[in-house]
């Protein structure tokens, strides 16, 4: 038998659950902009060096406002009256017992800053396509609203709090079959003009299958803890890798622990592109997965 798959929203992505196969993380993060060597870093949570700096501002702080492509968010809000569009795709392999290849395009996380330090999001909906054990399974993911408020910095420190919801609107199987939160608290720490390090920490009430032989599901809940380090070098790229644990996947299934890393490139002050690779050390069932993706990071005035 074919295994059931659904989706959960842990954190702003969704997440591809596979039962009897495992987990698909979606690699989202926040960024600093690439900047010169004397300017005010932007750590991944946009940090500056200077308490009287504010990184998260400014027209040219698009990798410092980005929460793609990690899985931890960044602590700047999207500026009053800015649009930032995220999107991107990703391609998974799962081993084990019952291996799968899925795709997922869109992972659209779409902002909008209505308030000094406040922004209201959208996740859209993302189309999914599985193949395991020769049967094709595809459909949307569950839609939801959030926001994020960015506190006020303290020297090298910026903070803020994001919260998400989502409802079961997605299909086939795609869906957590019930409505899920997410809470996280966002830090970030300037180490120095050229290095950064983040942490996003989620605490997240979801719905899933309890089995892969029912599609009864069931309410649980899970912290989802992750840390970021960047490094920026000339000519507006940066690099990341990122390490991530949750501490459950599923109602009946224990945690993992996973890892992404990449690069991303700063073409203008208005459009970003990112590509990375992610895989898992801990694996449930048996499998591990190995995980490519590629993205695209867009402000709109």
């Amino acid at each position: 038998m074919s295994p059931i798959s659904f989706v959960i929203t842990a954190g702003r992505c969704a997440i591809v659950m596979t039962l009897a196969v495992g987990m698909m993380p979606c690699v989202v993060r926040a960024a600093p902009e690439p900047t010169a060597s004397n300017a005010p870093v932007a750590s991944p949570s946009a940090v500056a060096t200077d308490a009287t700096d504010d990184p998260c501002g400014g027209p040219s702080r698009l990798l410092a406002t980005l929460d793609r492509p990690t899985f931890g968010y960044s602590a700047c809000a999207v500026p009053k009256g800015s649009i930032v569009l995220e999107n991107g795709y990703q391609n998974q392999v799962q081993g084990g017992d019952s291996p799968s290849v899925t795709t997922t395009i869109g992972q659209g996380f779409q902002r909008v800053g209505i308030a000094d330090r406040i922004e209201l999001d959208l996740i859209a909906p993302t189309f999914n396509r599985s193949s395991s054990g020769g049967t094709l399974t595809s459909g949307y993911s569950d839609v939801g609203l959030g926001f994020k408020i960015e506190l006020p910095q303290r020297g090298r420190f910026t903070y803020a709090v994001d919260g998400l919801y989502t409802a079961a609107t997605g299909t086939g199987g795609f869906t957590t079959g019930g409505p899920s939160q997410t809470l996280n608290f966002d830090v970030a720490y300037a180490l120095s003009p050229a290095v950064g390090i983040g942490s996003t920490l989620g605490f997240v009430s979801a719905a899933g299958n309890y089995t892969s032989l029912t599609s009864h599901f069931e309410r649980y809940g899970f912290a989802l803890p992750s840390v970021v380090v960047t490094a920026q070098i000339p000519n507006a790229y940066q690099f990341f890798v990122e390490f991530v644990g949750q501490t459950k996947i599923g109602p009946a299934q224990g945690g993992r622990i996973f890892t992404d890393f990449g690069v991303q490139k700063l073409l203008s002050h208005y459009f970003e592109l990112d590509a990375e690779y992610g895989t898992s050390f801990t694996p449930v069932g048996g499998a591990r997965y190995h995980a490519i993706g590629f993205g695209a990071g867009i402000r709109v005035k």
